[in-house]
């Protein structure tokens, strides 16, 4: 049989003279390598060398088990049909709990083992114990490794005994991956110890700057769930007061998978340079912040007048907009500056070319992070309904909007020239009513792990749209129809963004720009025109004629036959069947709005009258 097939144990050890027990061809089933766990394993090696990790050491309390009196007893109370296997090892003793001189006679017959029988007795024990699982997939530890990673398994006890001279043995070439149960069972108050957390606590307050450059550290435990890792990794983090730089949790449970082990080893080892990346920005972050919010604070009163209120008034643009950009500039710039300033941007920039020289190894990126960063993405390219309807934002180039009800409910994005949009201090746009203005397009969601070719020059596509960011979506451009912004500026004024007009003003609105308090006022006179027709015709004629009248002239988001069915009057209050969902986000929508000129910008070629028909 070759060798990578045959099953493997850690060496175990109890002190540093210790004989190696023998292992039971039975104690750890391996099944033949797949190749996945090939490749797996090859990744660890490549992971390996390029650390320069020559050794594992793995403490558990489980890593040795006593032939004392103590462990038969306990292993006879949890499972009686045990005595069947451990009857040889004790000829002439009943192996029953109710046997009153058990005790006395377990010890004589155990006094009268040699060596090789107590390893014997041993590896009976072990998988007859309620412990067995665990110590079969200890075994399967060894089997992950490269053939040239050195691995030991110590017991507690061992730890304690060898602790100075396994850390006096890590160099920055010759580096070791510690690994610890978190929940050790020792008894021994000496030790100094309970768990696995309080190792690499003494760890880290005693020789810190080992982390990362002659050691690793994890938690390979059965007290973390396969998947739950991150999670646990930081609750263990605040409730064991630990650094999030110097440890990884890693769930025992990996270990009978290869991919899901090599992931979780990887996290692990990249955890300290990713770690180092997030401390020294984020103090960079906190630094430049107070910097920040300094220059803010000095901002003349009349320079700051102006940009805010003055300047956002004559563009029509909104102050809280105005705002954000003034600090976002200030902000950046003392980030940067901080950053590069930063004393100890070696050790960043050192981190980030070993992050990226691991990354580059190769991993297999988990559902859950693919999750998160599908989220955070979708984060970055799209605005929620939230934060531009309860502020009253006034229409962007890319807002979203729901358009419809039930079935019919469907999705269109507002496409304009910025500019255009901008409703300027008189309360008008300056294109007023040009229906060229701004146009709506459907917006249509792929199908959910799809990603379909679209027609270039017809479509756009957004990315991470919907489903959490999993979800695609494409912009029909060549369906676009003009918009009726008199309809949609309606949504700036509901700050849950339906378009809906009471017969009354709302003296509860608080616009927050004076542009925007007469615009309210412009649209009231533009749809009160339109209540003065149908009132008259109520007046002249009856109720009937009224209706009609009214569905002539109730103002359309669109001239599109399709929205003709989109509104409703009732004594002098409109509302319509479309609320404003959300926006993407320049410079997505900056991307849009091009794509849609290049659309009406396309080549018209003649057509080729010599094609066969």
């Amino acid at each position: 049989m070759a060798e990578d097939s045959k099953p493997r144990a850690m060496k175990a050890a109890t002190a540093p003279d210790a004989p190696e027990p023998a292992v039971a061809d039975s104690a750890v089933v391996v099944e033949p390598a797949s190749e996945a766990s090939g490749d797996a394993r090859a990744k660890l090696a490549q992971l390996f060398d390029h650390l320069k990790i020559a050794k594992i050491v793995f403490v558990d309390d489980k890593a040795a088990l006593e032939t004392d009196v103590g462990a038969v007893f306990k292993v006879l109370v949890a499972k009686p049909e045990a005595s069947e296997a451990l009857a040889p090892f004790f000829a002439g003793v009943t192996l029953e709990i109710d046997n009153g001189a058990l005790p006395e006679q377990l010890a004589a017959r155990l006094a009268e083992l040699d060596g090789d029988k107590q390893a014997e007795l041993r590896e009976v024990l072990s998988s007859q114990s309620e412990d067995a699982a665990e110590r079969e997939a200890l075994g399967l530890l060894q089997d992950h490794l490269p053939d040239e990673t050195i691995a030991q398994l110590l017991t507690p006890q061992a730890w304690h005994e060898q602790r100075a001279a396994l850390i006096a043995e890590c160099t920055e070439e010759h580096r070791t991956l510690f690994l610890f149960d978190q929940e050790l069972e020792v008894d021994d108050a000496d030790l100094g110890f309970k768990k696995g957390s309080d190792i690499i606590r003494d760890m880290s307050e005693k020789e810190q700057a080992g982390f990362g450059t002659r050691w690793f550290c994890g938690m390979l435990t059965h007290t973390v769930q396969k998947g739950s890792e991150v999670a646990s990794w930081r609750e263990l983090a605040k409730s064991e007061k630990l650094d999030l730089r110097f440890f990884m949790p890693i769930a025992k449970t990996t270990l009978g998978d290869a991919p899901e082990f090599y992931g979780a080893v990887y996290r692990t080892l990249i955890n300290i340079y990713s770690q180092t990346m997030k401390s020294l920005a984020a103090d960079a972050f906190e630094k430049a912040l107070a910097d920040a919010l300094e220059q803010f604070s000095d901002l003349d009163p009349i320079d700051f007048e102006h940009m805010i209120v003055k300047s956002s008034e004559t563009e029509g643009v909104s102050e809280l907009e105005t705002l954000i950009r003034v600090y976002g500039i200030i902000q950046k710039d003392k980030v940067k500056a901080q950053i590069l300033q930063h004393p100890e941007f070696e050790r960043f920039s050192a981190a980030t070319k070993t992050a990226k020289d691991i990354a580059d190894i190769g991993r297999e990126l988990s559902a859950s992070s693919q999750e998160r960063l599908h989220r955070l993405r979708r984060e970055e390219l799209y605005e929620s309904d939230e934060l531009v309807n309860s502020y009253n934002e006034p229409l962007r180039n890319g807002d979203v909007f729901e358009i419809g009800e039930g079935e019919d409910l469907k999705l269109w994005v507002l496409i304009a020239q910025p500019c255009d949009l901008m409703v300027r201090s008189n309360g008008e746009r300056v294109r007023e009513n040009n229906f060229k203005v701004a146009v709506l397009a459907p917006l249509r969601r792929r199908e959910l792990g799809a990603d379909p070719k679209i027609k270039e020059g017809l479509h756009f596509s957004l990315d991470h749209y919907d489903h959490y960011g999993a979800q695609s979506a494409i912009v029909q451009l060549a369906d676009a129809t003009p918009a009726n912004l008199h309809v949609l500026d309606l949504a700036v004024l509901n700050e849950d963004g339906h378009c809906q007009l009471s017969a009354a003003a709302d003296p509860s609105l608080s616009l927050h720009s004076k542009a925007w308090e007469k615009r309210d006022k412009e649209l009231r006179k533009h749809f009160r025109s339109v209540s003065k027709q149908i009132e008259s015709a109520r007046e002249k004629h009856n109720d009937e004629v009224a209706a009609l009248i009214a569905r002539a002239v109730i103002p359309r988001a669109s001239p599109k036959k399709s929205f003709a069915k989109y509104g409703t009057y009732d004594a002098g209050a409109y509302s319509y069947p479309i609320r404003r969902r959300g926006r993407i986000r320049d410079p997505l929508a900056i991307s849009l709005l091009s794509a849609y000129s290049r659309f009406l910008a396309r080549d018209a070629y003649e057509h080729d009258f010599s094609r066969p028909g």
